[in-house]
């Protein structure tokens, strides 16, 4: 009797052992077909339901965060696949299923793809009027932040898919909640002559006020950046990538040390390129600018090289707000004023010292 007991009492221990290793050891398992379709199928159609469109899902796999395990994926809209099969890394995205007990997959499905369609809502918004102030050769990319705080001290993000729905959080309660934004604007026409520069200037100052008009300049961040038209010509991607190769040389401009590629190089792409490019139409030229990739829209894309001149525009909060230790210099040297922006002369359209032509 007393060995019948002990045996049903391992038995049982044994079938706890089990259960707890089944429980640890289905969800860690490696992810076989079926359950990489049931996911991919799983994300594809959430991501249909939520904005419409059909969506690639690839690179499956199982993730771990806070004891938690999921399954996450990389995503990536199939209206923005070029017809060469050419992606823009810009719009590339994650969507994420949590794996509750025994790998059984949650109901609900996460992803990041509504924080590109929040920044794309926008610049839809604002373009209208960008393209009215400095004309139909722009592009734009921006960074947008819904904010609140419960007693002002702190500050959190607040999932908001539109700029209809943060205004609409902002006008109510002003004190509890904020809208951060990053916003480049890309102008593909260099500044000739100084007529021109004043001629620009004012078009920023008139910008700005369109923006506090919005509400959307107490924290703002801006570049307006001038890139040269010559990166339209059809013989840019060919000079891009003879440069990327090229041995840089060091040069001193304007008292600072910078890298270009070798003044021989470098006249030739200008001649070769403004030779083409006063051969092509003003629909030409918009139909190129918009073929650049948004992913290029940076430093590292068309900016550094490209860029002929700059202005920064950084409202008084956000300066605060991200640059701490500049405030406190500036405020130290009586300098705040300026970043009010109520006068043309506060704006200042600077030369990048990296302009290769």
């Amino acid at each position: 009797m007393r060995n019948d007991k002990q045996s049903k009492k391992i038995k049982g221990i044994i079938l706890l052992i089990v259960i707890i290793l089944l429980i640890y050891i289905i969800p860690n398992m490696g992810i076989g077909g079926n359950k990489v379709e049931k996911v991919r199928q799983k994300i594809e159609e959430s991501l249909l339901e939520k904005y419409g469109e059909e969506f690639v899902v690839d690179r499956i796999g199982m993730r771990s965060a806070v004891g938690e395990k999921f399954y996450q994926a990389r995503i990536y809209p199939k209206s923005h696949i070029e017809k060469d099969g050419t992606r823009d890394k810009y719009y590339y995205g994650t969507s994420s299923i949590n794996v509750k007990s025994f790998g059984r997959l949650s109901k609900g499905v996460g992803d990041s793809y509504w924080i590109i369609t929040k920044n794309e809502d926008v610049e839809k918004y604002l373009k209208p009027k960008v393209k009215e102030i400095f004309g139909d050769r722009v592009r734009l990319k921006a960074d947008v932040e819904h904010e609140v705080t419960g007693d002002g001290s702190w500050w959190a993000g607040y999932k908001s898919g539109s700029l209809k729905k943060m205004n609409e959080k902002l006008k109510k309660d002003p004190q509890h909640n904020r809208i951060l934004l990053t916003l480049y604007i890309y102008i593909f026409d260099k500044i000739d002559n100084e007529e021109e520069k004043e001629k620009r200037r004012k078009e920023i100052f008139e910008y700005i006020n369109y923006l506090k008009e919005e509400g959307l300049f107490e924290y703002l961040e801006m570049g307006v950046i001038f890139i040269d038209e010559r990166v339209l010509a059809p013989s840019y991607e060919k000079y891009k990538r003879e440069i990327f190769i090229t041995k840089k040389e060091e040069v001193e401009v304007e008292g600072k040390t910078v890298y270009l590629p070798p003044m021989k190089l470098r006249k030739e792409m200008s001649k070769v390129l403004g030779e083409e490019v006063t051969k092509m139409s003003e629909e030409e030229m918009i139909k190129n600018m918009e073929g650049i990739q948004k992913e290029d829209l940076s430093y590292k894309g068309i900016k550094k090289s490209n860029a002929q001149k700059v202005a920064r525009i950084l409202s008084l909060k956000m300066l605060k707000e991200e640059y701490g230790t500049s405030y406190e210099k500036r405020e130290k040297n009586n300098e705040l004023e300026r970043y009010k922006y109520n006068q043309i002369e506060n704006i200042r359209i600077l030369k990048n010292l990296e302009y290769i032509y």
